[in-house]
Formats: C-alpha cells, structure tokens, sequence
C-alpha cells in the first residue's frame, strides 16, 4: 500500500505534469526532475542518503509555478567524493548548466559544499539543511567501507532504516518518514552502498571553507525539534559559517522539504529575493515594476533625499552667535516699536476722550446757559403789561 503522500494529488499531478528524465554521464544514469523557466540560473534539490529526487516534488512544483526554474537530481553510484564532485559538474555540462543554485540535503549538503570548494564559479549560493562539515561521527572501519559494495542489499536498508526516527510522531512528520521509506525501496544495492561509502569515508571540506564564505551567499535552514543529525556536527557547520543566514522552522523533523515544505519554500525564496534572484529570470526593477514593491535601491535613494532634506532643515536652523544676538535684537526692537505704537495709540484715544468730553461738557453748559435766559425774557415779557404780545401762526 502507498504512502499517504505517494497517493496524494499533489504527488500525483506532480507525476503527471513533471516528466522523468535521464542523463548519462560517462555510463551512469543521472535521473532528474526540472520545471520552470530554463532561461534562468536553477535551484538543483540534493538528497540525503535515503533520498530521491522525488522527495523534493513540493519545491519543485511549489517554486516552480511562481516562476523559478527548480531540478531536483539524484546521483547515481559514486563511491568517494572527488568522483561525485567530477561526475555532477558533467552532469551539469551534459544538461547544458553554468552556474546554479544548490539546495543541499544531509549528504546531500556535505556534497554541495565539496562542489562548491572545486568549483566556486559554477555555484552562485547554497541553502543547507540538517548538513554537516566533516563525517567524523560516522567513521566506520576501512575493512567495513570496502564491504559495502558486496553487502546484500536488504542489510544495507534495513542498516539505514535503523536510523529513522522511532516512536509516536506528529501526523506530517510520520507520513514523511512512510514516504521516504517508500522511496528508499526504490534504490539498487550499488545506490545505497555508495552512499553510506560517501557517509563513512573519512572526509571534510575545511580546506574549502574560506573560500566558500566568501563567494557564496549561505542559509542554514534547520528544525527546532528533534533530528537523528547528531548535534554536534550541527554546531560545527554553524562554527564554520558563523555569517550564514539561519532559518529556524519549529515543527519539521528530519524532512522538513516534506513534513513542513510551505515554510521550506517560503525561506528558499527568501534567500533567492535576498541575492536577487526573482520569479522569471527578471531584473530586481523589471520585478519590483510588476509586484509594485520598491527595491533596496530606491529605498536607499528615497531615504538619502529625505536626509538631504532633514540636514538642509537642520543647518538652516543652526546659527552663529552674532546671527543669534542679531535676531535677538531684531525681536527686541520689534517688541520696544509694537509697545510704543501701542502706548500713543493709547495716549491719542485718551486725549480723544478727554476733548469729546470738553466738547459735550461745553454744549452742556451752552444749552443750560439759553434755558435761562429764555425764562428771564419770558418773566420779563409777562410782567411788562405795557408791551402787547403778538403771536402769529405760519
């Protein structure tokens, strides 16, 4: 019975809209999912060691309907890793790909990193996840690592499926682990030995780590809970990169690509947008046009002008001492005039005052000076009996 996954319609549509293909490199057959747009740099998927390019379908099919162009790869049998390291740049060659963009699982970033220290200009960034520097911790006798290639091919399985995580565990995470176990029936006894020959053999990338710090941009994406990673080869590939961006996703397990892919996907972007890598192969201002969003750089424009403003604001309001004393004096003579125009406009209205009051005090007096006279006149005329008075009417 299929997994919960591998009978999906997500796995499904993927089956049905993404073909298969191979390539040959030198009489192996490297097989090969890709989608997108090819006129672009594309993110190559790497597996771990139980994995297939199948379990990278949500990148592919996520990433590669918004408008990146994705492959996700699987190798065929290498048995150490400077064949590895030759045979992917042929792959690459054969596929006609200059430079890429790789997405590095477990192994499959232990082998990232050894192509990216041979080859720095055919690599333009790395995301890295649960990965490692160095295989000490998986040391395994030499005697051991030549007999994996004569191994049966069910005792290297069940070798590998003895590291699985154990126990109860969350839906996504459980019916990722059913789908990579369903995929790790799939790969032949050369597959699985030359992996765990690739796991096992004494090897490190320390002689490429500087370069690589300083070519490539890197993000380190892993899981906040449990991983069968031991930690302390976690801790040496943040010891090595110390500048790498980290992305952290709470709930993922040891395939988060699967159990957790959406936030996957979300942080791939993430870093692509951060190197200027955009949906369609466009410019960071042909894509910034389209989404109406504004680039770095016309927000570094934008912020530069509007300091330019601020400073220009600013000296204009910085003053020397003499232009300090100057308007000071200016304000005070200002204020001395405005209260001296204030004091006469006060004086003139009383004096105003004071002569209407004259003025209405004189007629006062005028008019009680004719009530008078016209009464005496009117007394006089009455008493002089010998005077006839005359009234006419007109």
């Amino acid at each position: 019975m299929k997994s919960r996954i591998g009978r999906s319609k997500e796995f499904t549509a993927f089956r049905s809209e993404v073909p298969r293909q191979k390539c040959n490199v030198e009489g192996k057959d490297w097989t090969y999912f890709q989608f997108g747009p090819t006129k672009m740099a594309p993110l190559i998927c790497l597996h771990g060691t139980s994995g297939t390019a199948e379990t990278f379908f949500c990148q592919v099919m996520t990433l590669g309907s918004k408008g990146y162009h994705v492959i996700a790869a699987q190798w065929p049998d290498y048995w150490d890793h400077g064949k590895w390291v030759d045979g992917f740049y042929k792959f690459l060659a054969t596929i006609n790909i200059k430079k890429c963009h790789l997405l590095g699982v477990s192994l499959g970033g232990f082998m990232a990193l050894h192509f990216a220290g041979r080859y720095p200009d055919r690599v333009q960034s790395l995301i890295l996840c649960n990965s490692f520097v160095d295989t000490r911790p998986f040391h395994q006798p030499s005697a051991w690592s030549t007999m994996l290639g004569y191994m049966p091919e069910f005792y290297l399985k069940k070798y590998i499926l003895d590291s699985f995580p154990k126990g109860n565990l969350p839906g996504p995470h459980a019916d990722a682990v059913d789908f990579v176990v369903e995929q790790l029936e799939t790969l032949t006894r050369k597959d699985l030995g030359s992996r765990l020959s690739l796991n096992c053999l004494p090897s490190s990338v320390a002689k490429y780590i500087k370069s690589i710090k300083e070519k490539h941009p890197m993000t380190i994406l892993d899981t906040v809970d449990d991983v069968v990673l031991p930690e302390i080869m976690r801790e040496r590939l943040y010891k090595a990169f110390p500048n790498a961006k980290q992305a952290y996703i709470k709930s993922g397990g040891d395939f988060p690509f699967l159990s957790s892919h959406m936030e996957v996907s979300m942080h791939i972007q993430v870093h692509l947008r951060g190197i200027e890598v955009f949906p369609g192969g466009v410019d960071a201002k042909e894509y910034a046009k389209k989404s109406g969003i504004e680039i770095k750089e016309e927000k570094a424009q934008k912020k530069k002008e509007a300091v330019k403003k601020v400073v220009k604001k600013a000296v204009k309001k910085v003053l020397t001492e003499k232009e300090k004393e100057a308007l000071r004096r200016k304000k005070e003579e200002e204020l001395r005039r405005k209260e001296e125009e204030e004091r006469k406009a006060k004086e003139e209205k009383l004096k105003r005052d004071a002569e209407k009051r004259k003025r209405r005090e004189a007629g006062n007096r005028i008019l009680a000076g004719l009530v008078d006279k016209s009464d005496e006149d009117a007394d006089n005329l009455f008493k002089d009996k010998s005077k006839k008075v005359r009234f006419t009417c007109t």
